[in-house]
């Protein structure tokens, strides 16, 4: 009995259940709660697609918050094994730090408020996210619908285009001009802004590519329409942040896929410092001024990280002392959350995207070709391995298109952010479960390091300002 319980953990460490009494171990059945991905499905479909909002009946009901809540109620009810990893964690761990962030800062509790609010709409979609996104047919369902949701909004943007009288622009803020020939489109919702939608235009390019490499004569062609048709809606967006990301996916692969480590270590930490010169000659933006408010925006944003280290001027006061956003998803962490604040978002982010990388490079087979050919690896578990690291890989590129599009937009805690790295947590989890040596990537040594890597982005912008202002 004792034997086969040995073995039985070495099999699947997941599917036996420790007994402190010596007793005999039962195993744990896994539950992938079916019912709760189904409300995820709807969930996704609600917050991409928005179609409640095509009415002005519906458009005030509920129907996201809804979802939300069935869906993770029946999570936390129905799904075995249930289970935080560290990037869970490290966001979890914003929530206390925020409200300590703001009390210091003489906010009282106006903190609650906001660490409730990222509570809600974001760490709870990310923890939904990784935990039911558990197989690969589950992963294919939700990049249907982000692809649709991204073609709805290339045709709604289209038809903005044709009424386009060339007198009134769409956008917010600074995007709205009157009497002049610009038109950038927008969406429902948080896509009314169109760098958001045109980073999420950014973020489905990869899973366009990824059908394109498993699809038949066919799907090739629609696949290439539709990349067409993102690369339109990119332009509409009039997003330059946006264009140079849609770039800098399509760089990174190829740069990826043919550098060595060192070469792609020397482009990462260079790659802020020559955007950041950029910005610096207007590259970036339509004025010259513009440009010069972005700079001044981001060593705002470093002051109030050099003044405040511990704490930073608190979450959504970064407008309070600057009078605009920082334009820098990192730079406006730094400022307001300090050096704790911003390694524990940074931590998460890096951490996922270096786990990606490590297995886009370094564990992208299961075996190797002289243990299939004798046998000691099933064929089929290879392939079925090889499948799920080209998931992974997909979710990775997508995350750098975010990356990219994040340091020129105070993105930080947008819900799309969450709901990418949520799947592409979920895809680490899946490669590890087949191989479970992959979970050493989550171990505390790792993440620290992780915290460490996301200061690179701060540094490089803080040295260069230097030059550029």
């Amino acid at each position: 009995m004792e034997d086969k319980t040995i073995q039985a953990r070495q099999q699947n460490p997941l599917e036996v259940k420790s007994s402190r009494l010596g007793r005999r171990e039962l195993p744990i059945r896994e539950k992938n709660a079916p019912l709760a991905f189904f409300f995820l499905f709807l969930y996704t479909i609600a917050v991409l697609v928005r179609p409640h909002e095509f009415s002005l009946t519906t458009a005030d009901f509920i129907i996201i918050k809804v979802f939300a809540i069935l869906s993770f109620g029946l999570t936390l009810l129905t799904l075995r094994p249930l289970k935080l990893y560290p990037q869970h964690y490290l966001l979890l761990g914003l929530v206390p730090f925020i409200m300590a962030s703001a009390f210091l800062n003489g906010w009282g509790t106006g903190g609650i408020f906001q660490a409730q609010r990222l509570f809600v709409s974001s760490i709870i979609p990310f923890f939904l996210y990784s935990a039911l996104v558990c197989t690969a047919g589950r992963q294919r369902i939700l990049m249907f619908i982000c692809i649709l949701a991204a073609l709805t909004m290339v045709y709604n943007g289209h038809i903005q285009q044709a009424s386009f009288n060339g007198k009134f622009g769409i956008g917010i803020g600074d995007s709205i001009t009157v009497g002049r020939e610009e038109m950038r489109i927008s969406y429902l919702g948080f896509f009314s802004d169109p760098n958001d939608l045109g980073m999420f235009l950014v973020m489905n390019i990869p899973f366009v590519a990824y059908f394109y490499g498993r699809g038949g004569g066919l799907t090739k062609i629609l696949m290439l329409a539709i990349f067409v048709a993102l690369g339109y809606g990119v332009f509409m967006t009039g997003s330059r942040g946006t264009l140079l990301g849609s770039v800098a996916v399509i760089g990174i692969y190829f740069l990826i896929s043919n550098a060595g480590a060192r070469l792609v270590l020397f482009i990462c930490l260079s790659a802020p410092i020559a955007a950041t010169l950029l910005a610096s000659f207007g590259g970036i933006s339509s004025t010259e001024s513009s440009a010069a408010g972005r700079l001044d925006a981001w060593y705002d944003g470093i002051q109030m990280l050099i003044h405040n280290p511990v704490f930073g001027v608190g979450m959504g006061n970064f407008m309070e002392e600057h009078g605009k956003v920082a334009h820098n998803s990192y730079v406006h962490v730094a400022g307001e959350l300090g050096i704790p604040g911003y390694s524990l978002w940074g931590g998460a982010l890096v951490l996922n995207m270096l786990v990606g990388y490590l297995i886009l490079k370094r564990f992208n087979h299961y075996s190797s070709g002289e243990e299939l050919a004798k046998k000691e690896i099933d064929e089929e578990t290879s392939k079925l391995y090889q499948e799920e690291v080209n998931l992974n890989k997909t979710l990775f590129y997508s995350m750098v298109g975010f990356m990219v599009t994040a340091f020129f937009l105070s993105r930080q805690f947008t819900l799309l952010m969450f709901i990418f790295m949520g799947m592409q947590t979920a895809s680490h989890l899946r490669l590890m479960k087949m191989r479970p040596d992959l979970s050493e990537m989550f171990a505390p040594k790792m993440v620290w390091r992780c915290m460490g890597y996301s200061w690179a982005v701060i540094f490089a912008v803080y040295m260069t300002l230097k030059v550029g202002l």
